[in-house]
């Protein structure tokens, strides 16, 4: 049970103004700081073409979870890449972790860079993300990708199961893998005291029972690709009931990948999602 723990922990939880969204000069990779409410959020920029936003998965940031992906998409399209409030270079504050917010965040750092209608790739957290701003925040997104994406706390039907092995706090800590902690101490401007706060935070946003309703998923019109591995955490069920609910979803399964199908799979997840991004 302790080792099926650290197997989820880890897989769950493994840059300016007047951008245009046809700009053709290559913009050189900058980060930077924006301030979102009561949120500062480090972005980096880089790459021309059309926007394409990267939303990263739990307990990680932009440059662990695409790390297989950046440079591909960059070479044709305007990447931005986004530490949420608390993870990678982007400082906490006091509030807790809330995928609504961090949707809301999103959102209103995209209308700040003024870089028009966007694309998004998500990953499982990101892609939870990614799936609350096509249902709130419409206007401002053209395609979305998510992969690993729940709309449910329980994982389909496994709630008493994950409910109880991540408690309590320190319990759920001693799964995460020290590459996990090492990369957040390595980036992060809280530094390695605040790291307990960043786990007991994760561990309360993971027991959301409900991300997205069945209503708010038919709600959603934006055209979605929905990705997942074949031994992904997140279960087979889950996934498509997700894919069933959208009106206008693809559905991709990757074989011979977990959680992780970026990493896993790069070269197939690319070509899938650009495929998909690109096509009228």
């Amino acid at each position: 049970m302790q080792a099926q723990a650290a197997a989820i922990a880890f897989a769950v939880g493994v840059c300016l103004f007047g951008l245009a969204s046809g700009a053709t000069e290559p913009m050189p990779d900058v980060g930077h700081i924006y301030i979102v409410g009561n949120s500062q959020l480090y972005t980096s920029i880089r790459g021309a073409g059309r926007p394409l936003v990267f939303l990263h998965g739990g307990l990680s940031n932009f440059d662990a979870t695409f790390a297989r992906q950046a440079d591909f998409f960059a070479a044709f399209r305007t990447i931005i890449g986004i530490d949420q409030r608390g993870h990678g270079h982007s400082p906490d504050n006091d509030e807790p972790f809330s995928y609504r917010q961090m949707a809301d965040d999103t959102a209103a750092l995209i209308e700040q860079l003024h870089v028009g209608v966007v694309d998004i790739i998500g990953h499982s957290d990101g892609g939870n993300v990614g799936l609350l701003i096509a249902r709130y925040h419409p206007k401002i997104l053209r395609r979305l990708v998510v992969s690993g994406a729940n709309a449910r706390g329980d994982f389909n039907g496994s709630w008493t199961y994950w409910h109880d092995i991540l408690r309590p706090v320190d319990t759920f800590a001693a799964t995460v893998p020290a590459v996990v902690r090492d990369n957040y101490v390595r980036v992060s401007p809280d530094g390695a005291q605040h790291w307990p706060i960043i786990v007991a935070k994760t561990k309360d946003l993971w027991e959301t029972r409900i991300v997205l309703d069945r209503q708010d998923l038919r709600s959603i019109q934006t055209p979605v690709l929905v990705v997942a591995g074949d031994h992904d955490l997140v279960s087979l069920e889950h996934t498509i009931e997700i894919f069933r609910q959208l009106s206008n979803a693809q559905l991709c399964i990757l074989p011979a990948s977990g959680h992780g199908t970026m990493s896993d799979d790069p070269e197939d997840f690319n070509r899938v999602a650009r495929t998909f991004l690109e096509r009228p």
